[in-house]
């Protein structure tokens, strides 16, 4: 018998929703490229790009000037109304990103938008983009204890 998998996330005392299915279809999946904040030593652990995978769980990867990842989800996700991305960061130390989107991994579409402090949410209307399945996160600065913009997870919200 086929029973459908149901996750429930709780923050703050707040239900955000039951979702079937495979949790892989709501959030980025694979780490596609990774450029780590240059002046750090390989052995940090907030310097794991696969920290950035899956639903929010408060580990991160921090991505100071010049660093940047790019996430992959296994499906595309589509345009459809309101929000259709959400971009988690752990910490309100003023640490800002640059968001880039892309269909093919190739040619990305970089957003006006600077991410920061808690969740950004993208609307693809906005962008004139039907369908983006690639996200890159630039980190734009050096602030908070774990250098740059700490990205805890990216999450398809359609």
């Amino acid at each position: 018998m086929f029973r459908p998998r149901c996750l429930v996330f709780l923050t703050a005392n707040l239900w955000l929703g039951c979702f079937p299915g495979e949790i892989r279809d709501r959030h980025a999946a694979v780490v596609d490229d990774y450029q780590p904040t240059p002046f750090l030593g390989p052995d940090q652990p907030f310097l794991d790009p696969e920290r950035a995978l899956g639903p929010p769980d408060g580990r991160t990867v921090a991505l100071g000037r010049d660093a940047s990842l790019v996430l992959r989800f296994f499906r595309e996700i589509p345009d459809a109304p309101g929000p259709d991305l959400r971009i988690y960061e752990v910490g309100d130390d003023g640490a800002r990103a640059r968001i880039a989107l892309s269909s093919d991994g190739d040619r990305f579409i970089e957003l006006d938008l600077l991410a920061g402090g808690g969740s950004t949410e993208i609307d693809l209307a906005n962008t004139g983009e039907v369908g983006v399945t690639f996200v890159r996160v630039r980190g734009l600065d050096d602030l908070g204890l774990e250098p740059g913009f700490d990205l805890d997870a990216v999450e398809a919200l359609h």
